[in-house]
């Protein structure tokens, strides 16, 4: 009975389901990219219909590796229903803050729905990493709206602070744009908030995946990882900071070939780290890797040190 009343909701639902999400596949750098175009979004009047239409989804989808899926395509759409709202200038962050939260929801009940399969004794280790390598794209793609929101505000912070400029002391203006810089800036550092938060919101459930892939394929992700940022910052690395990273994922592959996943895992990651933390420099002072000045090209080559020195503790 309980069936018939989900498949007869499912029916009147029909007409509302193409409000929802659709998805478009384009040819990229790296490979495969799929668009998720959000729909309705957080606000509209009908926003309800895409949420309800969702659950309904969801109700009939009785294999839990399928519903783990299913969540984190819902994950991903409300980061594209973020992106659209938030690309009006106009938009604050507490305007998506009902797509944030069930995002959050969503990750959380994929990752658990993945480890009570685990615990009933299925090979969970392939969906592992697909949830994993599905939730690191969305990670990504979540930071870059969180940057360019950050990137809008603080444009409208030097048109207004342009403006004030321009203003004499008693202008009946400034009150107001005063109070308007006031709160672009509080904006601001919001988004950068969140967006630093989020690496330690998805901690918990990046952690269970790695821990249900198993020690071979964590390591491969980090080792792959590693060598696609490499091979994204190419051409700013510096000679001899591409060198040094070079030769850690070098050590990682024959780690691997080895059998030794875990000295595999802990060297791609600090070449990560290394690589992490050349794209920061230039993020921060948008700048070539040439213009970086020898304090930061000391803390790199540290970095590199710091693996170099592991591996040659492995060897020992």
């Amino acid at each position: 009975m309980r069936k018939l009343l989900i498949v007869g909701a499912v029916l009147i639902s029909l007409p509302f389901v193409s409000f929802a999400q659709t998805s478009t596949t384009t040819a990229g750098d790296t490979g495969t990219i799929t668009i998720t175009n959000p729909g309705l979004l957080p606000g509209d009047f009908l926003y309800f219909l895409d949420r309800w239409s969702e659950a309904l989804n969801m109700a009939i989808i009785f294999n839990k590796e399928n519903k783990a899926r299913k969540h984190l395509e819902y994950a991903k759409e409300r980061v594209a229903e973020m992106s659209e709202v938030l690309s009006d200038t106009d938009a604050k962050l507490e305007d998506v803050k009902s797509a944030k939260d069930d995002f959050d929801e969503r990750v959380a009940k994929a990752a658990m729905l993945a480890k009570e399969e685990k615990d009933k004794g299925s090979d969970v280790k392939n969906l592992a990493r697909e949830l994993d390598d599905e939730l690191d794209d969305i990670q990504d793609e979540l930071k870059d709206i969180l940057n360019e929101h950050q990137d809008e505000m603080s444009h409208a912070e030097a048109v207004i602070r342009a403006k004030l400029a321009g203003l004499s002391p008693t202008d009946p203006q400034i009150q107001g744009l005063t109070q308007a810089l006031e709160s672009i800036t509080k904006e601001k550092n919001d988004a950068n908030e969140e967006e630093d938060d989020l690496d330690d919101e998805l901690m918990d459930e990046q952690k269970l995946f790695e821990e249900m892939m198993g020690k071979e394929l964590s390591a491969q992700k980090h080792l792959e990882q590693a060598m696609r940022l490499r091979d994204r910052m190419m051409q700013g690395i510096p000679a001899d900071l591409s060198t040094s990273s070079e030769k850690l994922m070098k050590d990682a592959q024959a780690a691997m070939k080895r059998g030794d996943f875990e000295s595999a895992k802990r060297i791609s990651e600090q070449a990560e780290n290394a690589l992490e933390k050349a794209r920061e420099i230039m993020d921060d002072f948008d700048i070539d890797m040439d213009g970086i000045d020898d304090i930061d090209v000391g803390n790199l080559e540290d970095e590199i040190r710091k693996g170099e020195r592991m591996m040659d503790d492995f060897n020992r």
